[in-house]
């Protein structure tokens, strides 16, 4: 990968975030939608700057919307938020570095601290009335990232949003499978992986200095069809099916059954 690239883009990025930063941190401290549609493009910059090429499949739903999606990296968020604005559920740790904190705010975040299970009602109650308000939240539902080969089961708790979201009006769950499928062009077999996912004991810099150093990447997101909720379906049900569904996506995606659909879009 280019240096100079890498270093043009990251500065473009910065100015980007220097400009708009401080009117989209002053709407979201006041509840405003404002400035919302300008994460993306920011996202878009910094996926541009570290070579990463996103190609979408399928077509985000409207309305009243929980996305869950499989977790590989710390690049899921620059990737899935490159596509459209959302909010996603984050680990209160994300918040916690003086620029990744500031970062995470502006995207949309909303923390959760998976080890006071006390606290997930009221983490529920702040994402429904997210997606009430017609703002899409992402949900990681294996809570953890993962090597990048498999999927881990679903945990429920969260899903428990959806239907209190469902409960005010329509609201669906959209399943997304992330698949980074090519690096410098060629396809990503199993022994590549690690160069994507970050998982286990890996420490941030080393696991950046590797990617960078690997070459361009292509990751491909790949909704899948809405599954309609209501109040009286159980959150497990619910964590299940997706599941199932997210599983699909993967199996097709992997045996190169999911062109692109037309007016997809990339970037």
């Amino acid at each position: 990968m280019s240096r100079v690239r890498l270093i043009l883009g990251l500065l473009a990025a910065g100015l980007f975030l220097l400009l708009l930063g401080p009117p989209r941190a002053f709407a979201l401290s006041r509840g405003w939608r404002l400035g919302r549609g300008a994460a993306p493009w920011f996202q878009r910059l910094a996926c541009a700057a570290l070579g990463v090429e996103v190609r979408v499949h399928g077509r985000p739903a409207p309305g009243k919307r929980l996305i869950v999606a499989n977790h590989v990296s710390w690049l899921d968020i620059p990737v899935l938020g490159s596509v459209e604005p959302m909010t996603f559920l984050a680990k209160k740790e994300v918040g916690a570095p003086a620029l990744g904190g500031r970062l995470a705010r502006l995207q949309g975040i909303i923390f959760v601290d998976r080890g006071r299970r006390r606290c997930i009602p009221s983490v529920n109650a702040e994402m429904a009335r997210a997606m009430a308000a017609g703002e899409p939240v992402t949900l990681f539902a294996e809570a953890t990232t993962g090597d990048g080969n498999r999927i881990l089961r679903f945990r429920s708790s969260h899903f428990e949003a959806a239907k209190a979201a469902a409960a005010a009006g329509v609201a669906v769950i959209q399943p997304v499978f992330l698949d980074y499928s090519r690096l410098v062009g060629l396809p990503v077999g199993r022994r590549d992986r690690p160069l994507f996912a970050w998982y286990g004991d890996m420490t941030f810099m080393p696991h950046f200095r590797r990617f960078i150093a690997a070459g361009p990447t292509r990751c491909d997101v790949h909704y899948g069809p809405p599954i309609a909720v209501s109040a009286e379906t159980g959150r497990k049900i619910l964590a299940r099916r997706t599941e199932a569904e997210v599983r699909a996506l993967a199996g097709a995606a992997r045996a190169g059954n999911c062109p692109i659909l037309a007016g997809a879009g990339s970037s």
